[in-house]
């Protein structure tokens, strides 16, 4: 493999990390499941509700979220009832704050995460967090417990070789009323393409455009987004970091590449389908997530998948995991394949053959023993790749456990020179 590591995985109560070494040399499909490295609940620690993560260089973030009353129960705390906010912390119970963890030095590892000294300039519950041309874009979104009025701004940005704050950006027309609850508030996806962020709140689309810092309103239909389908909020493809034109995604139980037309060219995206890495064929499924796909390398890619499969007379949480490599054939062209239409179905395609050369590199699952009562959704997941040997930072892990705290989606936000930590 190109790079040996650990997945992070956020859900918006927990942090998982899993050693893929443990799945290499596995028999495919691995049985039993393995247990993931560490399961850290970080609200239990301290930190806040649906905080979110962001990966950059060898840190990890956390921001913001929603402070929830110190000994909530986990049945209460999963109910969204606005009186588990702890109105005594930030601003009624939002926080605006920024942890990180540096990732880069065993001394640390991930179990010990510091408050940043720099802070958002308004509290937003589960920000949208994007990095576009070394920029950080932070966009509040959806509530759990929250009901009251947004915190402006809503929307801002934070450029690590320029500023040391936070500039405010325009307020998105979906939060021109500064309502979290109202239907056409609800940010329901969100996609990336060059320098456009791309929204879906409500029934409706919208774009921001950095270079002229203005968002438009596109319209109701998926048709009126000048995008090809997987591109689209909320499909939640991942482009292959060796190519600009092949996305690996996820759709209707279904692990596909897509190779995109070239800009202008007006034809339909080729898709080949993944079956060799991923094949959702479990008979005793109670409940299945949202898959996850993330980048490793330049070609190695990870597939990732929540589930509640019933054992015995008990409900067993788990994670799939499968890794892969791919190759971009030279001339490629897609047999057996089949072109998307926007209604989610496939059409068979007639063409000469597949346009990918795919190598499964391992699968198995990690069963979440204990988990508790919250159901595993994938808010968020990253590769890191250790300096160092994995089985040091297992030791560290076992060592420092009460230090752990959250991680975030942020980038080194001051230059090197200028970091500053509150330690927690």
């Amino acid at each position: 493999m190109e790079g040996k590591g650990v997945l992070l995985i956020a859900t918006k109560q927990r942090l998982v990390v899993v050693d893929l070494a443990e799945l290499e040399n596995l028999e495919i499909p691995a049985v039993p499941g393995r247990r993931p490295v560490k399961v850290f609940n970080f609200v239990e620690n301290g930190f806040p509700f649906a905080a979110s993560f962001f990966l950059r260089e060898s840190k990890l973030y956390a921001f913001g979220g929603e402070r929830t009353r110190v000994g909530l129960s986990e049945d209460r705390l999963l109910s969204s009832s606005t009186t588990n906010l702890d109105d005594s912390s930030g601003t009624r119970g939002l926080s605006r704050k920024i942890y990180v963890s540096d990732l880069t030095t065993m001394t640390d590892s991930i179990t010990r995460f510091d408050e940043h000294c720099l802070t958002m300039l308004a509290p937003k519950t589960s920000p949208i967090i994007e990095e576009i041309e070394g920029r950080i874009y932070v966009l509040a979104g959806p509530s759990f417990h929250y009901k009251d009025f947004m915190p402006i701004p809503a929307f801002e940005v934070y450029d690590p070789s320029l500023l040391h704050r936070f500039e405010t950006l325009p307020t998105p027309p979906f939060y021109a009323r500064k309502n979290y609850t109202e239907p056409d508030c609800i940010i329901h996806g969100h996609s990336v393409v060059g320098t456009t962020i791309y929204v879906r709140a409500g029934e409706k689309y919208y774009s921001y455009s950095i270079r002229r810092r203005k968002w438009d309103y596109l319209g109701k239909s998926a048709d009126e987004v000048p995008l090809q389908e997987h591109l689209l909020p909320g499909n939640n493809g991942k482009f292959v970091p060796a190519y600009e034109d092949i996305l690996i995604s996820f759709s209707h139980d279904e692990l596909f590449a897509v190779l995109l037309p070239p800009d202008g060219d007006g034809g339909a995206p080729l898709i080949q389908s993944l079956d060799e890495v991923y094949k959702d064929d479990d008979s005793t499924v109670l409940w299945k997530g949202e898959g996850v796909v993330v980048a490793m390398g330049e070609h190695e890619m990870c597939f990732i998948r929540p589930k509640a499969l019933e054992s015995g007379n008990e409900v067993m949480n788990r994670i799939d995991v499968a890794t892969f490599r791919v190759e971009k054939l030279m001339n490629s062209s897609v047999s057996n394949s089949r072109t998307p239409r926007r209604d989610g179905d496939v059409q068979d395609r007639d063409d000469s053959g597949p346009f990918l050369s795919v190598t499964c590199l391992s699968q198995g699952f990690y069963n979440l023993h204990e988990w508790g009562l919250e159901v595993p959704q994938i808010r968020s997941a990253f590769f890191h790749s250790w300096v160092k040997s994995f089985s040091e930072v297992r030791w560290l892990i076992g060592l420092r456990i009460k230090e752990l705290s959250v991680i975030v989606f942020f980038p080194v936000i001051l230059a090197q020179d200028e970091v500053h930590y509150k330690k927690k």
